[in-house]
């Protein structure tokens, strides 16, 4: 008896390792994916365009920064907050920073450091987390908060 419990171990080990590089493969992919979605956006707002992360938003967003006074809840009051400065602003490019994303089933919480550049090469320096759930196959923003940096 003792002998066919451990065949069974051992005929399932492969199926056990085959489904665990299938889910890192999808954390992998993920996680990539995540991470290009929030360089696109700010590829856009460097630019002025604050409608990248409008885009990328899902309809029961929050969004928190150092300039609110509270919260700003759902996606048209998100787009009118970011709409409102629209155009007003531009950087020749950023950095970000030490970009991490943790799973927790359909939940991929995306923090990093945000580094902007002025013109003149000064630092503009943010911390960063982005909650994104996958809704319908796309991975959107339910919550956002950003912090200026002491330093």
């Amino acid at each position: 008896m003792l002998f066919f419990k451990k065949a069974s171990y051992f005929l399932l080990l492969p199926f056990i390792l085959i489904s665990g590089r299938v889910d890192m493969g999808y954390a992998q992919n993920a996680e990539e994916l995540i991470i290009n979605k929030e360089k696109a956006a700010l590829d856009r707002w460097k630019a002025g365009d604050t409608f990248g992360f409008i885009e990328i938003a899902a309809e029961d967003i929050t969004y928190f920064d150092p300039g609110l006074e509270k919260r700003v809840t759902g996606k048209q009051e998100f787009h009118d907050h970011l709409a409102s400065f629209n155009g007003t602003f531009g950087f020749p490019r950023y950095e970000l920073r030490n970009a991490q994303v943790q799973f927790y089933g359909d939940i991929g919480i995306l923090t990093f450091n945000f580094v902007g550049f002025s013109n003149e090469g000064k630092e503009n320096k943010w911390n960063a987390t982005e909650v994104f759930r996958l809704i319908d196959n796309d991975w959107k923003i339910v919550s956002s908060h950003w912090s200026k940096t002491k330093h």
